[in-house]
């Protein structure tokens, strides 16, 4: 919470001072603090005809408003008014409650010190109250572009694949699936090498993971990565051999040997492995991969308990217009509903909204179930650890100092350094970006990363951007209407991409561009002097007619007359017909004056260099 700092004028003095006097303490804030005077409006009734009261703890805006029954954004506007700047999310300090109930004229309750709870260990509470199957998560990884969304795509019977850029999934989407075998919970993962992060936190996440290879193109780098994560997270792992209508039996043997290479005997070789042949495109063998799911999910057991604290993981956030800080959370644990307080990673809210994979705003959500919730006091971070707690432990968590990662990049001094700032959509594409850029190499220039963020491009960026002379890429995002007219004036340059190769691709070309040229001089005209000028003011001017190819302002000649050099200078000003030219071509006349030569003389050979890339 920002405090916006005023002089206080003469009128603020003498209040403050005859508030001093009074036996009432002093509930106005001067340079450090609120800067008006509380000023008591009329008395607030009910609904039910009584005047409200209110305890001064803290609490968020939105929950001051409710209980004096006044509008969230009138509270906000008082607050600025008394020099507060607070989100309707924002946590005020009792002292400030207390401020803004004198101010509209509240009842004032003291608090009373809680009784302490008996406590429970998580040992007690895991074996206690209700429990309950819970869908499979299953995770569907594989290299880019082996038919992971494709395959999805199919069971769910919509067209996601069509709305991926590229090809290439570029979110970590979470879909609950309805099928004939149960429900299933799908997460897909992005298979380009930038998103090796997205794919570790959805492996975490998942009880099941598909391998999906392509059965015609065999182990690629990014289907190694995966084999190594689900190994480390200790998952079950189905293989899916895609793209069977294409594969040829000797491919299919192939892919095989390859995965007993890497310690995943399939069973038709004597293994554990399960290998399943499909087809994404056509959904052959569909069916007996949903089914081979549910049978992995029955022998894992997958209960939830629906007695304990919602309990899960925050897969992706982003900044929604109108919303504010959004995350998909998946929970294993209990029941999550709207007003509920939660803590995820270095951030702390209460639940404004719950909106389910199919889009509907709901109320509740059980486990298992992935789900976008609103409510957050800033942007989590993907991956982070998400959990339910009371509103005390909420308000005493707001109250500890906590360190936050950094979301900018301090900038590097040196010539050497191409300045970038970065804003993506959501939180684990801005992670992807930065760790690729940081990724690539070049002997000529460093890729500095001065800022990196999620949201539109603002005013703000721009402006760092004009300071630092910085490039501005976006991903997945646009420049707000209020920072064109900047981008203009300041002339920054800004790169949007839907690709992410592409974007890296195009920061490679940039760090290239910085390779020393080797410059050469190269003959580009020759002229004969037809006639010498003796101008008062500005000296020897040689009026003379090109003759093969062209002449330039700036460029450097040699004078020969006859087979003798006599000269040497550079063109200080080219005129053709008394106008100022900055070249002239074969077959016409011009007039020029060398700088550090002016012994010019009728039929003089003259020939025009200048300096090219070699």
């Amino acid at each position: 919470m920002k405090k916006i700092e005023k002089k206080s004028t003469t009128q603020n003095k003498s209040h403050s001072s005859k508030s001093h006097s009074g036996s009432k303490p002093d509930y106005s804030y001067k340079k450090n603090g609120i800067v008006s005077e509380p000023v008591i409006e009329k008395p607030i009734i009910t609904p039910g005809g009584k005047e409200p009261e209110i305890v001064i703890d803290r609490m968020t805006v939105a929950e001051f408003s409710e209980k004096i029954y006044k509008p969230v954004g009138e509270v906000i506007l008082t607050l600025l008014k008394q020099g507060v700047v607070a989100a309707k999310n924002q946590s005020l300090a009792e002292k400030v409650v207390e401020s803004l109930a004198r101010h509209y004229g509240i009842k004032i309750i003291e608090k009373q010190k809680p009784e302490a709870a008996p406590s429970h260990t998580s040992k007690e509470v895991a074996t206690e109250g209700t429990w309950k199957e819970r869908s499979p998560i299953v995770v569907v990884i594989g290299h880019v572009d082996h038919g992971k969304t494709t395959l999805l795509d199919f069971i769910r019977k919509t067209r996601v694949a069509a709305k991926e850029k590229g090809g290439i999934t570029q979110h970590l989407g979470a879909y609950e699936v309805k099928t004939g075998h149960g429900n299933i919970v799908f997460l897909d993962t992005p298979g380009h090498e930038a998103f090796s992060l997205m794919r570790a936190r959805g492996i975490r996440v998942a009880d099941i993971a598909i391998l999906v290879i392509a059965a015609d193109d065999g182990i690629m780098p990014q289907t190694v990565e995966a084999i190594k994560r689900s190994k480390e997270a200790g998952i079950q792992l189905i293989v899916a051999l895609n793209k069977m209508d294409k594969a040829t039996p000797a491919q299919v043997e192939v892919v095989k040997r390859q995965l007993a290479q890497h310690d995943l005997v399939p069973e038709d070789w004597g293994g554990q492995t399960v290998c399943m042949p499909i087809s994404g495109k056509l959904g052959t063998g569909i069916d007996e991969l949903l089914e081979v799911i549910v049978l992995q999910a029955q022998l894992l057991d997958l209960k939830a308990n629906l007695s304990l604290p919602p309990q899960g993981y925050v897969l992706e956030s982003k900044v929604e217009k109108g919303r504010g800080p959004v995350a998909t959370v998946i929970c294993h644990h209990g029941i999550l509903k709207v007003t509920d307080y939660f803590h995820a990673g270095n951030t702390w809210g209460k639940i404004s909204s719950l909106v389910d994979s199919y889009g509907k705003r709901v109320t509740e959500i059980y486990p298992s179930m992935p789900v976008q919730i609103s409510g957050f006091s800033e942007l989590p971070q993907a991956g982070d650890f998400f959990e339910v707690v009371t509103q005390e432990v909420m308000k005493k968590g707001i109250l500890e100092p906590r360190v936050r990662p950094e979301m900018g990049y301090a900038r590097k001094e040196g010539e050497s350094e191409l300045n970038l700032i970065i804003k993506t959509d959501n939180a684990s594409s801005r992670e992807a970006v930065v760790n690729a850029i940081s990724k690539i190499k070049s002997d000529y220039k460093k890729a500095s990363i001065l800022f990196s963020g999620v949201g539109d491009i603002s005013e703000s960026d721009v402006m760092l951007a004009a300071d630092t002379g910085s490039y501005i890429y976006g991903f997945h995002v646009k420049v707000e209407s209020n920072a064109q007219p900047i981008v203009q004036k300041k002339g920054i340059v800004i790169q949007s991409f839907d690709i992410i190769y592409k974007l890296i691709e195009d920061v490679e070309r940039l760090l290239e561009s910085g390779k020393p040229v080797k410059m050469i001089t190269k003959k580009i005209g020759e002229a004969l002097v037809l006639k010498v000028f003796d101008i008062k003011g500005l000296g020897i001017i040689a009026g003379a007619q090109v003759k093969t190819g062209r002449f330039i302002r700036d460029g450097k000649v040699l004078i020969w007359r006859g087979k003798q050099k006599v000269g040497e200078g550079n063109i200080k000003g080219l005129q053709r017909d008394r106008k100022s030219v900055k070249e002239v071509h074969t077959g016409f006349e011009c007039a020029f004056l060398v700088d550090g030569f002016d012994t010019w003389e009728v039929d003089d050979r003259v020939e025009c260099f200048q300096e090219v890339p070699e």
